[in-house]
């Protein structure tokens, strides 16, 4: 059987909806009523009609008959609607309420965890729990039939459904022997088809270095093996639906040849009459639908559990970022100070008791090889991680004590990667804000913007798809440039944000970024000399430590190690053409 804990936790999801629940109960009620009635009425044919030749009762019976197929036709349909309304309304919720946690969950838990993956989570697992939420909404219904027929059996016969009966606790084996074996190839097929869809995502979203590679062959390699476990999975659970039917029929045919032996005999004595036993065997032939039906509601309950376990896990994930901080964050340029920072994402240290200091209203450039450590410092600043000792304060204030979504909402952020989302030009740059269709064209025209954006069929109302790979590199980072200065955020953080551009788009996207930097507390991370040569102070980080700060006069004058750093070229000159990519 399903964890108690989470059966407890899917029934909590009906108590908004407790009246139409009650009141779709009361039409199980009477839908379960029909079988029994029907039951009666056959009888009532054999006995009073048929055997006795009355002819005044076999002329209502056939209407009572279509009458009451009419009636349980009608209770099918609007049960039906309502317990499926009151089913996707919960499953609606357990998918919002997913998604919305999703979206609070820290960097590191979504580095663990693949992107295909989370979303096999958020699309299959809960589509599975929606046919656990169906089989609790009808689950009443069943029993109850079930306890109906058995009502009317024993108003015709005592004995009969004392024989009949005793071979019902043998049902129960098949239920819950087999609807543990579907729990777990449920629970190992939806895990399976997690590692399937991360596959698929992932080869699709490289499909440049699968291509050029040729790696076509590898990749379908691993996704084909993937695949047939996934086909052996869902033979098993198949096998463990399947099965419950069957062997309920069996166990139920033992009890109606039984009842048949024993009812043969009462005729023989003359003890009952021929009508009455045809009518209790037609109720025992009826008890097979919902002995079958709560077998079919443990197998729904079984597969929703197994869902249900990886979404609430999800859910029960607590955030590593704590928002737990009141204080609103400032409006204006601030300080902002690391003292003794050290931070590692699990293995060796990445940042060694950093110490640097941005005042107000100043430019910190930071610059080191790849994985110095630079782009971590952005995202400690951000909080999308915490450092694991030491303290980062703005205007003195630990970034912990500040509201997290206000401290956020001071910062802006231009990356390497300029993520454009499915949406239309403008409701990208306005992303996040309630800005009017002026304050965004303003926006563009001094990100640089507006030109190419008019240029377009439907200017702003263009559609960006495939995370805009229609537009070039330059041109979505000045969509992004533009999405900062609305943003109108006191600290800005620029990392990386120039290096994958050629040097006309460099030139345009850099005026774009010295309008943004105006009047802000900016630390920017960059390789580009034409990003950092102007800042009031740049650092330079070589393996998680500062290992030189100053100005670009004075670092390239000590002959450091930035001065080495520009003469490898990790920071070339806009006079330098490096090889460089396609924006296109």
């Amino acid at each position: 059987m399903p964890k108690p804990n989470t059966t407890g936790r899917l029934l909590s999801y009906f108590k908004p909806h407790k009246r139409r629940l009650a009141l779709a109960i009361l039409l199980m009620g009477a839908q379960a009523l029909i079988p029994g009635t029907l039951v009666l009425l056959i009888e009532q044919v054999l006995d009073q009609a048929l055997i006795a030749k009355d002819g005044q009762a076999l002329a209502w019976l056939p209407l009572a008959l279509v009458g009451l197929y009419a009636f349980g036709g009608v209770l099918t349909v609007a049960r039906g609607m309502l317990t499926r309304s009151i089913a996707w309304e919960v499953i609606t919720t357990l998918r919002a309420e997913l998604f919305w946690h999703l979206l609070h969950l820290d960097a590191r838990w979504h580095q663990k965890h693949p992107t295909g993956a989370t979303l096999a989570r958020l699309t299959g697992d809960v589509t599975t729990i929606q046919y656990g939420v169906s089989g609790i909404v009808t689950a009443i219904q069943q029993p109850l039939t079930l306890v109906v027929l058995l009502a009317a059996a024993a108003w015709m016969n005592t004995t009969l459904t004392l024989v009949s009966i005793v071979v019902l606790p043998l049902v129960a084996w098949p239920i819950i022997h087999f609807g543990r074996k579907l729990r777990e190839s449920s629970r190992d097929s939806l895990d399976n088809m997690a590692a399937l869809t991360a596959t698929a995502a992932e080869s699709l979203e490289g499909m440049a270095v699968v291509s050029t590679c040729g790696g076509e062959k590898d990749r379908s390699r691993r996704f084909d093996a993937i695949n047939q476990t996934q086909h052996r999975l869902q033979m098993e659970a198949f096998l463990a639906r399947l099965l419950p039917g069957p062997v309920v029929e069996l166990i139920a045919a033992v009890g109606v040849g039984l009842v048949l032996w024993v009812g043969g005999q009462q005729v023989f004595t003359g003890e009952i009459q021929a009508g009455e036993l045809i009518a209790f065997m037609v109720a025992l032939g009826l008890l097979n639908t919902p002995l079958k039906g709560i077998s079919k509601i443990n197998n729904l309950l079984q597969q929703a559990s197994a869902g249900a376990d990886n979404v609430f896990a999800i859910l029960d994930t607590a955030p590593a970022i704590p928002d737990l901080g009141t204080q609103p964050a400032p409006t204006q340029p601030s300080t902002l100070r690391f003292e003794g920072v050290c931070f590692d994402y699990g293995e060796n240290p990445v940042l060694k008791r950093i110490d640097f200091e941005v005042q107000a209203g100043n430019v910190v450039a930071i610059v080191g090889s790849s994985g110095a450590g630079k782009s971590t410092i952005a995202k400690l600043i951000s909080r999308l991680i915490d450092p694991v000792s030491g303290s980062i304060t703005l205007n003195d204030i630990h970034l912990q004590n500040y509201d997290l979504a206000s401290l956020r909402g001071s910062l802006a952020v231009v990356s390497q990667e300029a993520f454009l989302f499915d949406e239309s030009i403008g409701t990208n740059i306005g992303f996040g804000t309630n800005a009017s269709h002026k304050a965004i064209q303003d926006a563009a025209k001094t990100a640089n913007a507006h030109g190419f954006i008019m240029a377009l069929k439907d200017g702003y109302d263009t559609q960006i798809d495939a995370m805009g790979m229609a537009l070039s590199g330059g041109e979505r980072q000045r969509i992004c440039i533009a999405r900062a200065l609305l943003r109108n955020a006191p600290i800005l953080i620029l990392d990386e944000a120039t290096s994958a551009l050629d040097t006309h788009s460099e030139a345009l996207v850099q005026q774009a970024l010295e309008r943004l930097m105006k009047d802000r507390t900016v630390i920017a991370i960059a390789h580009r000399l034409s990003t950092i040569r102007h800042a009031d102070r740049i650092l330079v980080l070589e393996d998680g430590r500062i290992v030189e700060q100053g100005t670009h006069t004075d670092l390239v004058t000590a002959a450091g190690p930035y001065a080495k750093l520009i003469g490898e070229g990790h920071s070339p000159s806009p006079n330098q053409r490096p090889c460089e990519p396609s924006t296109h």
